[in-house]
């Protein structure tokens, strides 16, 4: 991904430059020195030591850019802000290999949040690289749970768990087995089932840290649309509002809205 951002990509290639001249150079000159076959290759190790430390720096740089100037726009339920910030910036840059598996796994959390699921399937089409299929089973599933497609939706659950399962124990895992719970108690809700779904989501928003408005907004309606299956508009008003609040351009905003003004009306 260091490519995405041209100062980023420079300086990498520079120093990775500047270090294979160095090794180079410095292999010639001990080749004179000493008459030891090996001695060059004293240089040549810690040298390919260095080009990978380089090349995980500057990863990780630009890991945290795009999740301080990008991701940071969907965590703050400005989805649109964030497809479109994601468009300029993979511009021309993701046709071919595992940066179009990253690309569309980006945008396709983008079109979750706005509701636009035949372009969230489109954008898990494209998703190949092993290492985004946990990321294209939770979109995938949020596909099959919008279209109401509930055993689909379960056959995808099966798959992100057999993939959690071969993951070592990390807060990425955690987050993968709590969307697993989400989807679960989804599925049990549509089907009249809400035990143990209102305490579930009461502990997501007491217990995420820090918890962003994207998720806020998102477990606050699903607790109030659960508080309105289960009888209790008065409830289901106080967690409606703060998704309305604090949802943005997302989807969970929009249905808040609906679901209030229904309630108004007595629906």
């Amino acid at each position: 991904m260091i490519h995405l951002y041209k100062k980023y990509h420079v300086a990498y290639r520079i120093i990775g430059i500047l270090l294979i001249v160095c090794m180079v150079a410095s292999m010639i000159a001990l080749m004179f020195v000493s008459k030891l076959w090996f001695v060059p290759f004293l240089v040549f190790f810690p040298t390919l030591i260095l080009i990978f430390v380089n090349a995980s720096v500057f990863t990780m740089l630009t890991s945290k850019k795009l999740n301080d100037e990008v991701t940071t726009l969907l965590l703050n339920c400005r989805a649109n802000d964030y497809i479109n910030a994601l468009k300029s910036l993979f511009k021309d840059k993701a046709s071919k290999g595992v940066i179009v598996s990253i690309y569309n796994t980006f945008l396709a959390m983008g079109y979750v949040a706005i509701d636009d699921y035949d372009s969230v399937y489109d954008c898990c089409q494209k998703i190949t690289a092993r290492n985004y299929q946990t990321e294209k089973c939770k979109s995938m599933i949020e596909y099959y749970l919008a279209k109401e497609q509930i055993e689909q939706a379960q056959e995808e659950i099966e798959k992100l768990e057999e993939l959690t399962g071969k993951l070592k124990p990390s807060k990425y895992k955690e987050g993968t087995e709590t969307s697993i719970k989400n989807a679960e108690y989804v599925i049990r809700i549509k089907q009249g089932n809400y035990e143990g779904a209102e305490e579930h989501f009461l502990k997501m928003l007491d217990t995420i840290k820090p918890l962003y408005p994207l998720s806020k907004a998102s477990y606050s309606y699903s607790l109030g649309r659960l508080l309105v299956l289960k009888g209790e508009p008065e409830r289901a008003k106080e967690y409606l509002q703060a998704a309305y609040d604090v949802g943005g351009d997302t989807k969970y905003r929009k249905k808040a809205e609906e679901q209030l003004a229904k309630l108004s009306q007595g629906l």
